[in-house]
């Protein structure tokens, strides 16, 4: 799981903000959410312009890094990848792991999306490297990842050394270095406002109609969307064999109609949701942005309810929606406000101490977790 996670001079958080899963309290309530020690089920709010997303973009900066995954252009922007606001020439990233009883802590600094001039990685808190761009290796103690034998002769300065290492190296099944990159090749970021974007877990492109309908998944589509949208279809697969082409219909009294150019902007974001949770088991961490833009608050619920139980996956969901805020639903460790660049959970942002009986969504409108602690 990913334990800790900090950025500074990116996009629009000019210091350091830090997302800390184990940053946890000792609720007796909404268990399920936490996992080994850790936060794995977390909301982050705040408004328009907050920087949500671009915090989304943060955490995922180390897929773009480390893999060839699929990334979205807010990754590859050079133009506002630093703070404007700041004269630093670099972006710092952070990240601590923990896989079973091991603590892999890894950070790099870039001066734009492709040019790394800083990288570190320390595991069981010994510093295994640590490689500054023009001038090398300040530390090197490879031996401890197997790359004792590597010829940086001909490495790319500005590359990666953690990816030239996991990629010419025979790494041991549980070793720290193989284990961090199946974390991050299973990554998986995605939104649908006015397009549909993803980020991370390596998959072909392909249709959503297709692949639900040539794995008979159109049964348990309709009792998904009733289970937890409350919608009623009646739904049959079309295929088309001439232009080798799917189509999902709505079978009603009189005719049928195409479900995909039919549905709502709602039920096209639950079309999306349902794919992308029929691969969960390939996902080791989720980043749901904006996620209930089309979503009545009803339904909203429903969606955290329904990922909050698997366990395996650790869930960042980001939010306008404030009925979402609830200790029935999840705890107030779990929720997180991001203004003015800081991002403080809950409990971290008021002197009050926050109990299961509290009304958070009131407390939230009342600015209770606006004052400066």
């Amino acid at each position: 799981m990913l334990k800790s996670f900090s950025v500074s001079n990116y996009k629009n958080f000019n210091h350091k903000v830090t997302l800390d899963f184990s940053n946890k309290r000792d609720y007796a309530f909404n268990e399920q959410c936490i996992s080994r020690g850790l936060l794995n089920k977390v909301i982050i709010f705040g408004k328009n312009a907050s920087g949500k997303s671009n915090l989304g973009f943060a955490v995922f900066d180390i897929v773009h890094t480390l893999t060839d995954n699929k990334i979205c252009p807010e990754l590859e922007e050079e133009s506002n990848f630093l703070n404007a606001d700041s004269d630093k020439k670099e972006a710092e990233f952070a990240y601590e792991f923990v896989f079973d009883n091991m603590t892999v802590a890894y950070s790099y600094r870039k001066e734009n999306p492709l040019s790394i001039t800083m990288e570190k990685l320390s595991i069981y808190g010994k510093t295994v490297f640590e490689y500054v761009k023009n001038k090398g290796f300040l530390t090197n103690e490879l031996s401890l990842v197997a790359g004792e034998n590597l010829n940086f002769d001909y490495f790319d300065d500005g590359n990666s050394v953690f990816r030239y290492i996991a990629n010419n190296t025979q790494q041991p099944e549980k070793s720290a270095v193989r284990r961090m990159m199946d974390f991050v090749k299973r990554m998986l970021w995605f939104r649908r406002l006015h397009d549909t974007r993803y980020i991370g877990l390596p998959r072909e492109r392909e249709s959503i109609t297709k692949f639900i309908c040539e794995r008979e998944y159109l049964a348990d589509f309709e009792k998904f969307m009733k289970q937890i949208a409350g919608l009623r279809y009646h739904l049959e697969g079309d295929y088309d064999e001439v232009n080798n082409h799917w189509r999902i219909l709505e079978v009603h009294d009189n005719k049928k109609l195409d479900f995909v150019s039919c549905a709502s902007s709602g039920t096209g974001a639950l079309y999306l949701f349902y794919y992308w949770i029929k691969h969960l088991d390939e996902v080791s961490f989720l980043w749901i942005d904006e996620f209930d833009a089309f979503y009545h608050f009803d339904l909203a619920r429903n969606i955290i309810c329904y990922l909050r139980d698997f366990s395996t996956v650790q869930t960042v969901f980001t939010s306008h929606n404030t009925a979402l805020l609830s200790n029935e639903i999840l705890r107030p460790d779990c929720y997180f406000r991001l203004a003015e660049g800081e991002l403080k959970s809950f409990p971290d942002a008021t002197l009050r101490e926050l109990r299961e009986g509290h009304n958070l969504e009131k407390m939230y409108r009342n600015g209770e977790f606006d004052h400066e602690n």
